[in-house]
């Protein structure tokens, strides 16, 4: 059984970076997974969204068969008012707990703050010590996000989602509070445009690409402390 974690920073940030991978990895019986979301859903002058923004997660998961899921307290875009410590401690945490042999993230050099936050607190919890369960790290992209960083985000790991895209833009659409006209990066249309890009880079129809950072085997280390 494969141990499955997504660590995000924001209520949406799973469906719009990976929802055709999520719904593709939900549908293996043999697969565990876990979300965690740091934010609360509170945009500073626009809290009135956090209410319908925890909704659309918490029905999407359920949908999903999700079964593990936590959400953090902390408002969005306020990241960077936490200390890293902080973070990390609450990341390292729940890596503890859930064991996953498989971690989802941001993107490092997301232009999103929460975004590259999560993503380092990450790294930080998942290194590579004898005791630690993942095997794999993966980070992806978000669109009207990562595209804008200062660092272009390169794909080595492709997923065809061909079969999927239609079940993760339902996932997308109960996000009534985010999504945009298009031609914004975060229209429906864009995103369909964005998913068949990718794909054409690897042969599908439809796929979403990660970033592998590291990929180890399941061999027994020596711990030398």
């Amino acid at each position: 059984m494969k141990r499955i974690l997504i660590i995000t920073a924001h209520l949406d940030d799973f469906e719009f970076g990976m929802g055709g991978t999520v719904a593709k990895l939900a549908a293996e019986s043999d697969n565990e997974i876990g979300l965690v979301v740091m934010c609360n859903g509170e945009r500073p002058g626009n809290e009135h969204v956090a209410d319908p923004r925890n909704e659309a997660c918490i029905y999407n998961c359920k949908q999903l068969g999700i079964k593990y899921v936590t959400i953090k307290h902390y408002p969005d875009t306020r990241l960077d008012k936490v200390s890293q410590t902080t973070v990390c401690s609450d990341i390292t945490a729940i890596v503890n707990e859930f064991k996953p042999t498989i971690v989802y993230t941001h993107f490092r050099d997301d232009v999103h703050s929460d975004h590259r936050i999560v993503s380092n607190a990450t790294r930080v919890a998942c290194r590579m010590r004898c005791n630690s369960t993942v095997e794999q790290l993966f980070e992806f992209s978000i669109p009207g996000s990562t595209e804008w960083g200062f660092r272009p985000f390169e794909g080595n790991s492709y997923v065809n989602i061909t079969d999927l895209q239609e079940r993760k833009i339902s996932l997308i659409e109960r996000y009534t509070t985010e999504l945009r006209q298009a031609p914004d990066p975060i229209s429906l249309e864009s995103i369909c445009s964005r998913d068949r890009y990718t794909g054409s880079l690897c042969g599908y129809e439809f796929a979403e690409s990660f970033k592998l950072i590291f990929h180890r085997d399941e061999k027994t280390c020596v711990d030398d402390s």
